[in-house]
């Protein structure tokens, strides 16, 4: 298994290392935590903001992270509001690119550049989509990404979800196609028809799969919207798209992605 944890040892912290976070106290800014530097053994200061350790969908409760655990973060800063002065590594737990660095871990293909991934949607403890196309004639970018018995994926879930959060991963293929590349990214639902135009766009689906087409608190259509850059509604197989499309434009005037 590979593995891009703490993979740091320059002078200073390089921003977009992936790193294990283990948590020594809170208070209402967020969560004091050490980060040992896998080369040096060196114990580095850092801060997991409160507000980004959780991004959760409307309704939902955040787990309370606690002294003594363990998160994976994202190195996005340095400060020099450290322990005697030092230096304090400022980190995220819910950006998209930490998705990318702990699948790239278990993705010998992503490491070497034969298959890229075009775009990550995240909220981050529930569920990531990630596109990813193929550079190399042959390739099998989703295949690659799932991996045999989908054992990188379950990998690299278990690794992101180390200490808190249930998300799962979710592995879409690329299209340049927007209609294609639409219907991939609502992975797992079976869509019958879609009608896109400009940033709108219409999915229908069969009666029976309308519920998880939306996803619970819309998260599903919401999370395809934001991957492939449109505004989604769901709608029952059967229904007048162009009404559709026309009333939802008009509802939401200058809709953007998700």
């Amino acid at each position: 298994m590979r593995t891009i944890l703490s993979d740091f040892g320059l002078e200073p912290a390089v921003v977009g290392t992936t790193v294990t976070a283990h948590i020594n106290s809170s208070d209402p800014d967020g969560f004091r935590c050490t980060v040992y530097d896998v080369a040096t053994l060196q114990a580095r200061d850092a801060l997991l903001p409160r507000a980004d350790a959780y991004e959760l969908p409307a309704g939902a409760t955040a787990p309370e992270l606690a002294v003594g655990d363990s998160v994976i973060a994202l190195v996005v800063g340095v400060s020099g509001e450290g322990r005697q002065g030092g230096e304090r590594l400022l980190l995220s737990a819910t950006a998209p690119e930490l998705v990318e660095r702990v699948l790239a871990g278990f993705v010998e293909e992503l490491l070497t550049g034969k298959v890229v991934i075009k775009a990550v949607a995240r909220v981050a403890g529930t569920k990531t989509k990630i596109a990813v196309a193929p550079t190399t004639r042959g390739v099998d970018a989703r295949g690659a990404c799932i991996g045999r018995g989908a054992s990188r994926l379950r990998g690299a879930e278990s690794l992101l979800n180390r200490g808190f959060g249930k998300e799962r991963l979710e592995i879409i293929e690329y299209s340049a196609d927007p209609v294609t590349f639409l219907t991939n990214a609502m992975n797992p639902i079976q869509v019958t028809d879609v009608l896109v135009h400009r940033d709108n766009a219409i999915v229908a689906v069969e009666e029976h799969q309308l519920s998880g087409g939306i996803g619970e608190g819309g998260l599903n259509a919401q999370l395809a919207g934001r991957l492939t850059g449109h505004y989604v509604r769901v709608v029952r197989a059967g229904t007048d798209l162009r009404a559709a499309l026309d009333e939802l434009v008009s509802s939401a005037g200058t809709a953007v992605s998700g």
